[in-house]
């Protein structure tokens, strides 16, 4: 196999707390679609899209994880072999705010330190803000 022929795939994780919008970024994203209508994740979802970088195309492989505790055991399995991490939290949920350190912990338990950002969601609801810069 010829080097250019080698595929660069990221698996890239989005955590964070139910309702604050995780699978509703990465429809969009990937995708195009929004809906409001909101359908609690089960486990683990996949979405990807190409994307192309310096020239080269990359896959960006998208785990949309649930946010319920119940679903822990089940989630965190997929955490690993992450190459970056997403948090996300709600313009309108202070508590999803302040969950983001324990989220980050989950993923650095499974896969050590990773490039890992956070995402401020539903900003369209800026009115309804309850997290303050």
């Amino acid at each position: 196999m010829r080097e250019e022929e080698l595929e660069v795939a990221l698996k890239v994780v989005i955590v964070g707390d139910g309702g604050v919008g995780k699978s509703s970024m990465i429809q969009r994203y990937c995708r195009g679609t929004f809906t409001r209508d909101y359908k609690k994740t089960i486990g683990v979802d996949f979405l990807e899209r190409q994307i192309e970088i310096d020239g080269e195309e990359v896959r960006l492989m998208l785990w949309d994880t649930a946010g319920q505790e119940e679903f822990d055991a089940i989630t965190k399995a997929y955490y690993r072999g992450a190459h970056a991490c997403v948090l996300a939290f709600s313009t309108t949920d202070r508590d999803s705010f302040l969950a983001l350190h324990s989220w980050k912990l989950k993923v650095e338990n499974e896969c050590g330190e990773i490039p890992t950002i956070i995402v401020q969601n539903k900003i369209d609801l800026m009115d309804q803000c309850v997290v303050g810069p």
